[in-house]
C-alpha cells in the first residue's frame, strides 16, 4: 500500500544534526473562516501545551520537555475556564499537546469541557504505549476526534533512537491499529531535517501504508532544545526551496492530505507553479487564527513564538487574544519589515514570524529561510 505519486523523491541534503518541531503539530481541518469585530481571524487553532512532562527525549524538543510533570501546570479548573474563554473569539480546533499530554490523568475532563465549549478536540501524542484500548475508548467518549504522532525516519531503528527509547515506533504501529479499530483518525508530522530530508518520500509513503489522515511537514524554528547548536542548524533557504517545491509537485498526488507548517513560502511557491493554494489566508497564521498556551498558562502567538503576550491566570484568553499589542502587529502585513515587508507575497505569505524572532532577533523582520529574491531586501 504504497499509494500513489512514488516518482523522485525529494532532493538529498547533506547528512548533519535533528532540528527541532512543535509537538504534536496542527491536525487537519480548519472550522469556517470568520473575522473578529475588532480585525483579525477568529480562532481557527489553539495549541494547549497541557504539560511539559514527556516519556521521550527528542533532541528538538520545542518544549524542553522533562520526565516528571512540574508544578504550576494549569489545574482541570483553570483549562475550563480556557477553553470557555476561547470559545468566545472561536470556537476552533484544540490541540492537547505537551510535552506528552496523555500524562495527564483529567485529559477527559478538559475533552468534555472543550467538546462542550464548542471546539473540536484532538490529543497530539507520542508515546504509542500510553494509547492503550480504554484509553482510546474514554477519549473518545470524551469528545476526541483526531490524534497526532511525530514521525520523523521510515524505519524503527533511527526513530527510536531519535526518541531515545526503544521500541517506538513499534508502539506507534500498534496504537495506529487500536485507533483504526476505534474509527479515530490519526495524522503523521514530520520535521524536516537533514538526516530525513533526502526520505521524505519513503516517510510519506510510509504515512499512507499506516492508514493516516494526513501528513504534516513542519520546516525548523531554532526555539527550546533546537536552539542549541549544532542542532539549531537550519537546512540552506535554497534546499528548503528545493524540498517545497517537490512537495506541491506531489500534493496532489500524494495519497493522502498535505499540509506544510513554519514555511509560509509555500503558498508563493505553488503559486508560481500555477497550483491552487489550499491555504485561506496568509499561510502564517501565528497570532492570526492559532495561539498558543504554555503548561503555565503564557499566551503566545504559536509554540515556536519566544515571546508571552499574556497568561490565562491574570488576563481572559479571548481578551489577549483580541487585545494583545503582538497580535495587532502581526495581523497588519503592512508592518512586516525587511524583504518580507517589500515582498508582494506579504499578504499570502508573510514570512514565519517565529523564525524572524529566533534568528533575526524581531518578529517583524525578514524570513532567514526564504529564497525569494524579492525577500532578500533590506537584510
Amino acid at each position: 500500500m504504497s499509494g500513489h505519486g512514488e516518482g523522485k523523491g525529494p532532493p538529498a541534503v547533506r547528512p548533519g544534526k535533528h532540528p527541532g518541531e512543535h509537538p504534536g503539530g496542527h491536525p487537519g481541518g480548519h472550522p469556517a473562516d470568520g473575522q473578529l469585530p475588532g480585525g483579525g481571524r477568529r480562532l481557527q487553532l489553539l495549541a494547549w501545551e497541557t504539560t511539559q512532562a514527556c516519556t521521550l527525549a527528542c533532541p528538538h524538543c520545542r518544549a524542553n520537555a522533562c520526565p516528571e510533570r512540574p508544578s504550576g501546570e494549569l489545574t482541570t479548573a483553570e483549562g475550563t475556564r480556557l477553553l470557555g474563554e476561547a470559545a468566545r473569539v472561536g470556537p476552533g480546533i484544540i490541540i492537547l499537546s505537551g510535552g506528552e499530554p496523555l500524562l495527564r490523568d483529567d485529559l477527559e475532563d478538559l475533552a468534555v469541557a472543550g467538546t462542550g465549549a464548542g471546539h473540536t478536540m484532538v490529543v497530539a501524542t507520542n508515546d504509542g504505549l500510553l494509547l492503550t484500548r480504554e484509553r482510546i475508548a474514554s477519549l473518545q467518549q470524551a469528545g476526541v476526534r483526531r490524534y497526532s504522532f511525530s514521525i520523523h525516519f521510515p524505519d524503527a531503528a533511527e526513530q527510536d533512537a531519535f526518541t531515545a527509547r526503544s521500541g517506538m515506533m513499534a508502539a506507534a504501529r500498534e496504537a495506529f491499529g487500536r485507533l483504526h479499530e476505534a474509527g479515530v483518525g490519526f495524522q503523521i508530522n514530520t520535521t524536516v531535517m537533514r538526516g530525513n530530508a533526502g526520505r521524505l518520500d519513503e516517510i510519506r509513503r510510509l504515512a499512507v501504508e499506516l492508514g493516516a489522515a494526513a501528513w504534516h511537514l513542519f520546516f525548523v524554528v531554532p526555539t527550546g532544545r533546537a536552539a542549541a547548536p549544532p542542532r539549531s542548524a537550519p537546512l540552506s533557504a535554497p534546499e528548503i526551496e528545493e524540498i517545497l517545491r517537490w512537495a506541491a509537485g506531489i500534493e496532489e498526488r500524494a495519497g493522502l492530505p498535505m499540509k506544510v507548517t513554519c514555511a509560509p513560502q509555500y503558498a508563493r511557491i505553488k503559486a508560481g507553479m500555477g497550483l491552487r493554494n489550499t491555504q485561506r489566508g496568509r499561510s502564517c497564521m501565528a497570532g492570526d487564527g492559532f495561539a498558543f498556551v504554555s503548561s503555565q498558562g503564557e499566551v503566545k502567538p504559536c509554540g515556536y513564538f519566544d515571546l508571552a503576550v499574556g497568561n490565562v491566570r491574570q488576563k481572559a484568553f479571548d481578551e489577549i487574544y483580541r487585545e494583545a499589542e503582538v497580535f495587532q502587529a502581526l495581523r497588519d502585513p503592512d508592518r512586516l519589515e525587511d524583504g518580507c515587508g517589500a515582498c508582494a507575497f506579504r499578504k499570502v505569505c508573510g514570512g514565519c514570524r517565529a523564525r524572524a524572532l529566533a534568528v533575526n532577533g524581531s518578529y517583524l523582520k525578514g524570513d532567514p529561510n526564504c529564497n525569494y529574491p524579492a525577500s532578500q531586501k533590506g537584510k
